[in-house]
C-alpha cells in the first residue's frame, strides 16, 4: 500500500492517545526528538505539534521535491529535522510522508515497540487482520506513510472499524472521539478532484463528496482506496496498479467507477 498506509498511522495515534502514551496532540514534536536539535535550527520546529503532523501543515515543501532525496540518506529523521520550513507550522497543508514517519516514530518513543509491533498489538491484532510486512528506516523506525503489505479484504478491516464506531466483534479498538476528529476537515478551503467535490483533509483521512453523499477515504497513490460511506453504510475497497508514478492520473477513473456505477446504484 501506498499512502493507505497513513489511515492505519492515524489509528494507531489515536490508540496511543487513549492509552495516555501521547497525552496531548498540542505536544511539541521536537520533544520528542532533542538529539536532533541543532545550533542554527529553524525555531520555529519548536512550534510543531502532533497535530500539525496529522493535519500535514509542519510546514516542509511537498514530499515530490524531497522525499527521494532523505530516503537515500542513512538517518531519515535527522535528515527530515533538516529540511526548510516554507511556511510556520499549522498554516499551510503540504503533504509529505515524512510527516507521518515522525508520528511512527513517537509511538515508537512513547511505546518502546515499533509502529508495526504497536499496531499488530493494539490494532491489526485485535482487528483479526495481519500484517504481511511494513518497511523500516535504517533505524528500524516503521515507514509510517506508506509501504504496508496487506489484502483488500483486510484494508476493508479498516472502513468497517471506523464506520462501526471503533469496535470489532464488541470489542472497542479505536474510541468514536478520534474517529470523529480523525474525519473533521483542517483546511480553510474545499477543493475537487475529478467528481470528488469539497475534498478536504482530517487527520492523515481524506474527506469528500460524491453523488450528494459524504466520503471518508483512505487514498494511496494510483487508485489505491478505502471508501466509507456512513449514509449508506458501504465500504468500498479499490486496489489498483501501485507500480506508478506521482504524475499518474490513475485515480480520476477509479473515482468515476464508485461515483458513477456503485453510488448513483444506491440512490432512489
Amino acid at each position: 500500500l501506498w499512502s493507505v498506509t497513513k489511515s492505519f498511522l492515524s489509528a494507531s495515534v489515536g490508540i496511543a492517545l487513549e492509552k495516555g502514551l501521547i497525552d496531548d496532540i498540542d505536544n511539541k514534536v521536537i520533544d520528542y526528538f532533542p538529539e536532533y536539535a541543532f545550533d542554527g535550527m529553524d525555531a520555529r520546529y519548536s512550534d510543531i505539534t502532533v497535530g500539525n503532523l496529522l493535519a500535514m501543515r509542519m510546514g516542509i515543501d511537498r514530499e515530490q521535491n524531497n522525499l527521494i532525496t532523505v530516503v537515500t540518506t542513512d538517518n531519515w529523521l535527522r535528515e527530515t529535522f533538516r529540511l526548510p520550513l516554507l511556511y510556520d507550522p499549522g498554516t499551510k497543508f503540504s503533504y509529505n510522508s515524512l510527516q507521518s514517519l515522525l508520528l511512527s516514530a513517537i509511538i515508537t518513543k512513547t511505546s518502546g515497540m515499533s509502529a508495526r509491533q504497536f499496531a499488530e498489538k493494539y490494532l491489526t491484532g485485535p482487528m483479526g487482520i495481519e500484517i504481511y510486512d511494513w518497511g523500516s528506516d535504517p533505524q528500524g523506525n516503521t515507514i509510517g506513510g506508506y509501504d504496508l503489505y496487506l489484502t483488500p479484504r483486510e484494508m476493508a478491516a479498516l472502513g468497517y472499524l471506523y464506520l462501526n464506531g471503533g469496535a470489532i466483534d464488541g470489542k472497542q479498538i479505536v474510541s468514536q472521539e478520534w474517529i470523529n476528529l480523525s474525519w473533521q476537515k483542517t483546511n480553510q478551503n474545499d477543493g475537487s478532484w475529478g467528481v470528488l467535490t469539497e475534498y478536504n483533509y482530517g487527520y492523515h483521512w481524506w474527506i469528500g463528496k460524491m453523488q450528494g453523499c459524504d466520503l471518508f477515504i483512505a487514498w494511496g497513490m494510483g487508485g489505491q482506496f478505502i471508501f466509507c460511506v456512513p449514509e449508506h453504510d458501504l465500504i468500498v475497497v479499490v486496489s489498483s496498479n501501485a507500480d506508478i508514478s506521482w504524475d499518474n492520473d490513475q485515480e480520476y477513473p477509479v473515482l468515476e467507477l464508485v461515483s458513477d456505477y456503485i453510488l448513483t446504484s444506491l440512490q432512489p
